[in-house]
């Protein structure tokens, strides 16, 4: 029997919505299967735009899994985005100074699972719920 995969851990900056209102989740596939051993992360559409338009800015982009070349980024959709793509994001995260200090926390740790996701993983994938 296939395990389930787990629920995601849901990071928040401004949301103050339902649980889980519409958002991105994150996670790293490895051979084609979630990656075992790292939680996905979920961000609201609120605190997913810092993310979100530095991959948009990326487009068009070839998935990583089928070869296909996607012209934008979808937010109805599973987005695999290639791992050298994810780490020049994750440098630019790094550099990201946001004057709040409650925003550079959320920034570190999306950075930080980030960084572990790509340990994990031969890709990242985002999947909008809109």
């Amino acid at each position: 029997m296939r395990e389930q995969p787990e629920t995601a851990q849901v990071l928040k900056l401004r949301y103050l919505g339902p649980r889980r209102g519409v958002g991105f989740e994150f996670y790293p596939v490895r051979n084609g299967e979630r990656a075992a051993g790292i939680r996905p992360v979920f961000l609201h559409e609120i605190d997913a735009e810092f993310v979100i338009a530095l991959i948009r800015g990326r487009y068009p982009l070839t998935d990583p899994e089928t070869g296909e070349k996607a012209e934008a980024f979808d937010p109805c959709w599973d987005n695999a985005i290639a791992k050298p793509i994810w780490q020049d994001i994750c440098e630019e995260l790094k550099r990201m100074l946001p004057e709040d200090p409650e925003e550079q926390a959320f920034v570190r740790t999306f950075t930080e699972w980030l960084q572990t996701a790509l340990e994990a993983g031969d890709y990242v994938t985002v999947a909008g719920n809109l």
